[in-house]
């Protein structure tokens, strides 16, 4: 955790150079809206994972007390003053991911908390920012294995660190196919650019995080062929992070609430994520994992000349992009401040600037969107955060 914040500004940096590039060369990669809605994103996730993984960490603790693995390690001489045990460690590891990012995919409500990053129509380094609430418990249950093969959560957390930061800079349009050596065995740009697209030759591709062999070997490895279009199958058209996160446990409960057939709504949370109940279904949603019955009923409608998304709503004047800006960095300067210090304060005053960050986010969501009655959120959140201030300050 705390490595991942010491490179941020690495992260920050890069993906400013990446602006600043795709300007200079006139290439229509950086949406304003989109980026700003990645960013928030990107800042509540950081923020939740954070908590989350305190108790991930608890019951990798717990496990590793109970585990046979560090005496094994110790047999075959392997120590973390070792470069194999780190070896060793970096490969397992990416394999879990590999199969906690297709399982992310193949299972609906771990799905539910994994869509969020794919529902960006946008492909571009602040994409990588865009992660869910609750990744943690998703991704994170694959890796206790790990506790009971020995190795200790420093390790493991320093190895996650440097997995998830390989992961940022293959977020990108303007690094073209790599050497051939390269592709075959690593994860490159254009290996998750087919990961990211909604084509249907590209859906439920590419899964390695690092390493791009693993999809050689499970059989689900495609090259990038034709230009991917980037984003869901039914697109979200919002940039509200709290729909963006919640859009899929909505119509999971949804779906069981209505169906005459509870129990075909309880197992499709464990099902593909276009299984419904049978009641519910239509042949669109059969047809998500076929091509043929998409093409059949329209529902591949994209242009392939352009790469325009879908839904790419303007805010509005230069100066109403300069007041989001300042909406999205105050509420984020405040909330950062807060979490250096947050062994100071109670459970019920961090909730409750985590509440107002979300709260904010959304109101910059709703105000990116166009939102003419903007005065409904703007002023319940600068009180808001007038009254939480002066309850701290004065």
């Amino acid at each position: 955790m705390r490595l991942i914040e010491s490179i941020a500004p690495f992260y920050i940096l890069l993906l400013l150079l990446e602006v600043l590039y795709t300007r200079f060369k006139k290439q229509d990669y950086y949406f304003y809206e989109d980026s700003l809605a990645d960013l928030s994103l990107g800042v509540l996730s950081r923020i939740f994972d954070g908590v989350i993984l305190l108790g991930l960490v608890f019951v990798y603790n717990e496990l590793y007390k109970i585990s046979w693995g560090e005496t094994f390690l110790s047999k075959i001489f392997l120590s973390t003053s070792s470069p194999l045990y780190w070896i060793l460690l970096f490969i397992i590891l990416d394999f879990l991911f590999y199969w906690a990012h297709r399982y992310s995919h193949e299972i609906k409500v771990l799905w539910a908390s994994h869509v969020v990053h794919h529902s960006s129509e946008e492909f571009n380094l602040s994409v990588a920012l865009r992660q869910s609430f609750v990744r943690n418990i998703g991704i994170g249950l694959f890796y206790l294995p790990l506790a009971l093969l020995g190795f200790p959560v420093e390790s493991y957390l320093i190895i996650d660190a440097l997995n998830r930061t390989y992961q940022f800079w293959v977020h990108t349009r303007t690094i073209k196919k790599l050497n051939k050596w390269f592709e075959f065995i690593f994860v490159t740009p254009s290996h998750h650019r087919v990961h990211h697209a909604m084509n249907p030759e590209y859906i439920d591709r590419n899964y390695g995080g690092v390493f791009i062999f693993w999809d050689r070997i499970f059989g689900t490895f495609c090259e990038e062929k034709q230009e991917p279009r980037y984003g869901l199958v039914s697109q979200l058209k919002t940039y509200d992070p709290v729909t963006a996160e919640l859009h899929v446990f909505r119509d999971l409960f949804g779906d069981l609430w209505k169906t005459k057939y509870k129990w075909q709504g309880i197992r499709s949370f464990f099902s593909y994520p276009s299984v419904r109940p049978d009641d519910l279904q239509s042949i669109l949603d059969r047809g998500v994992r076929d091509p043929k019955i998409w093409l059949n009923h329209n529902r591949w409608d994209i242009d392939r000349k352009s790469r325009l998304p879908q839904y790419r709503h303007k805010a509005g004047t230069p100066l109403d992009r300069i007041y989001l800006l300042i909406s999205f960095l105050i509420p984020t300067v405040i909330t950062l401040y807060f979490l250096k210090r947050m062994h100071l304060y109670s459970l019920g005053e961090i909730v409750s600037v985590f509440y107002l960050l979300v709260f904010s986010f959304v109101s910059m969501g709703r105000l990116l969107e166009g939102e003419r009655n903007w005065f409904r959120f703007e002023i319940p959140k600068y009180i808001s955060w007038l009254v939480l201030l002066s309850y701290f300050f004065l």
